[in-house]
């Protein structure tokens, strides 16, 4: 057997066994509720009800996954007399190795086994419908009819239905309001621009965008705000020089405030609002206003899936207007998560104004006038991949040396020369045209290396240079 046929083989059956936790239904009033439903529609009670199985691949956690594989479950039962068994597939790792994973599936077969492809941001669903992994759905009317086709320029669904925003993602930071009050500093003022003040200097934990997607993408919101690529390049600088330290994980970083590690961490909404909710009078979590944009965490089914018509249910569940209120509403409301409060933005326009005053306050209304910023001109052509590995070279490899120039340029009471000078882009990537051809450049693994290394050269070099004047 060939080597990759060899690894797919392992993986896949590493796969086929992977059954999630989460499948017994909780003990409650809804259980209880659907189970005199079930009794009156079916003639039996909900547990000797039949079951379906759906199989689900989501890089989502554990709570997302036990909630809506409860809910559905109850609604599945009710509506068509069987219950749902979810087989939870897991292929060892996040979202890029789900991916990778159902490339050389689809490469080699016409079907992954798996029904539903669940999460992990609309810029990884983009190349898999174009390359054919995904089947049209069929949504009902009033789907389309409360989600807009943009939302800021960013797309929410695939033109061709191959894939549809679940939920919307969006990016901001979490602060210790009680610490900032104890040590006698202001609270941010709700934009990026404030993270970069020297108040922050060493009071701010990041996380490394090449080991986390949801950073790479706080970041690059940031630099999307700013008036132009190095005008957002050189705010972003500042604020990645006020980092602590820079963790491997989104939501390492985003715990740091909770646990008084630090005062301010960035985070995507999720994160943000789950802690808040944990801790309501010490955390406060925003999303910058006109500075965040608002992107799809979508949905699809797989080419081929195993169980269609279940596919479809669970879709067609996911983006009704009651399974849109699971990701908002607080605990124990009608309609809301049982056990957990999931902290995601609903895509769909009416549930603002249906469940309006039951969601959790961290949830804010993307569709108001003024709250999304759009992803024209500049804002749509900085490139992830490109950015992060700037990031990296600039930060994360060059920590000390990026501390000690920014107490040089405070010293200075930032002078405008050297100001200039720290926020200096490599001459290879200074404006988007340079960034783009470095985007293509990278595809070549050799190329790679050497770009990054020569940035990060670059940077050490500068550092060294303002911080000795």
């Amino acid at each position: 057997m060939p080597a990759l046929a060899g690894i797919l083989a392992a993986v896949w059956l590493a796969v086929v066994s992977g059954c999630g936790s989460g499948d017994s239904l909780p003990d409650d009033g809804r259980t209880q509720a659907a189970d005199e439903q079930v009794r009156a529609k079916w003639g039996k009670p909900l547990d000797e009800l039949p079951t379906a199985t759906l199989a689900v691949i989501s890089p989502h956690n554990e709570n997302i996954r036990n909630e809506f594989q409860w809910a559905f479950s109850l609604h599945h039962a009710v509506e068509h007399g069987q219950k749902v068994v979810f087989e939870w597939r897991t292929v060892g790792g996040g979202s890029g190795t789900i991916f990778s994973y159902l490339r050389e599936v689809y490469s080699q077969r016409d079907s992954s086994g798996i029904d539903i492809l669940w999460g992990g941001g609309e810029f990884n669903f983009i190349p898999l419908a174009r390359e054919g992994i995904f089947q049209p759905m069929s949504l009902a009317p009033d789907v389309l009819a409360n989600i807009p086709e943009t939302l800021g320029s960013a797309r929410m669904y695939d033109p061709n239905l191959r894939w549809i925003g679940a939920a919307i993602s969006a990016f901001g930071y979490l602060y210790n309001v009680e610490m900032l009050r104890r040590c006698r500093i202001a609270p941010p003022d709700g934009t990026w621009d404030d993270l970069a003040d020297r108040r922050f200097a060493d009071l701010i934990v990041l996380a490394d965008p090449t080991q986390s997607g949801s950073a790479a993408a706080a970041y690059q919101m940031i630099v999307r705000s700013g008036e132009s690529w190095p005008a957002g390049w050189g705010k972003l600088l500042l604020i990645l020089a006020n980092a602590k330290r820079f963790t491997d994980s989104a939501g390492t970083a985003a715990n740091a405030p909770g646990l008084g590690e630090a005062l301010v961490a960035t985070a995507i909404d999720f994160y943000g609002a789950v802690r808040v909710a944990e801790a309501p009078s010490r955390l406060v979590y925003v999303s910058p206003r006109g500075q965040t944009a608002f992107t799809p965490d979508p949905i699809a089914i797989l080419k081929n899936p195993p169980h269609p018509q279940l596919a479809k249910r669970f879709i067609d569940f996911c983006m009704s207007a009651k399974g849109q209120a699971l990701w908002a509403l607080r605990v124990g409301e009608a309609d809301g998560p049982v056990r957990s409060p999931l902290g995601r933005q609903p895509i769909r326009r009416d549930v603002y104004d249906r469940y309006a005053g039951r969601m959790i306050p961290s949830i804010v209304n993307p569709f108001e006038v003024g709250q999304a910023m759009s992803l024209e001109g500049h804002r749509g052509r900085i490139s992830y991949g490109v950015l992060r590995e700037l990031v990296r070279a600039a930060a994360v490899d060059n920590t000390d040396g990026l501390r000690s120039a920014r107490d040089a340029l405070v010293r200075s009471g930032y002078d405008a020369a050297l100001l200039a000078e720290f926020q200096r882009l490599p001459d290879d990537a200074d404006t988007l045209d340079k960034m783009a051809a470095v985007a293509t450049g990278m595809k070549n693994k050799k190329e790679e290396h050497r770009i990054i290394t020569g940035w990060q050269r670059f940077f050490g070099d500068k550092y060294q240079r303002i911080a000795a004047r």
